[in-house]
């Protein structure tokens, strides 16, 4: 699906001695049955949905092979209008508990389609990283490759605005290592000097 009426950005990187690139694009939730929230959100109200963003942001990689193995990472900071921020990490349930990843494979497509309708009134903020495995797949060890931020303000339980997505600092990671290292002990997360 590409948006109509949304936001996009065009990010570069390095790994492993090739070059790529991010594109990502941001829209609002015109149709919640057709974009499939039926599928993991069973019993929702669907103007509740509606309007809320939808993301993809989509890997364009020139090595081929294990140098194409990488993940996404995502941290939820949720900024409350009381002066309440709440982070905390963004995981499918499909990767279990004991894993920080949202998703992880062979230049990984990133979506996600958050609707919180029945949270307080303030900015949901995500901060998204491409990450990889400094050895490919043989420790749980996370290095951060790029980055980009994006979310919504929301006001009695409905988006009323968007926020395109932008890239973020890298050193943004560093501020959330402790966070990872509290939640995920197993793993280690490289600072960005380290990388």
């Amino acid at each position: 699906m590409t948006p109509q009426h949304g936001a996009t950005l065009d990010l570069r990187f390095s790994l492993r001695e090739r070059a790529g690139s991010v594109h990502v694009e941001v829209w609002p939730n015109d149709d919640p049955e057709d974009l499939g929230h039926a599928l993991v959100a069973v019993g929702y109200d669907v103007a509740a949905f509606r309007g809320f963003p939808v993301i993809e942001a989509r890997i364009s990689y020139d090595g081929h092979g294990p140098r194409g193995w990488m993940g996404w990472l995502q941290v939820i900071e949720r900024h409350d209008d009381d002066g309440q921020v709440v982070a905390d990490v963004d995981v499918a349930g499909l990767m279990g508990d004991e894993s920080p990843l949202y998703t992880f494979g062979f230049l990984p497509t990133f979506c996600d389609f958050p609707a919180n309708p029945d949270h307080p009134d303030g900015d949901w903020v995500a901060h998204t990283f491409l990450v990889a495995v400094p050895d490919v797949v043989r420790t749980r060890v996370l290095m951060p490759v790029v980055a980009f931020r994006w979310g919504y303000r929301l006001v009695g339980g409905r988006p009323v605005g968007l926020f395109a997505p932008a890239e973020l600092p890298l050193g943004t990671w560093d501020h959330h290592r402790a966070l990872l290292d509290r939640e995920y002990p197993g793993w280690r997360f490289l600072s960005v000097a380290a990388t």
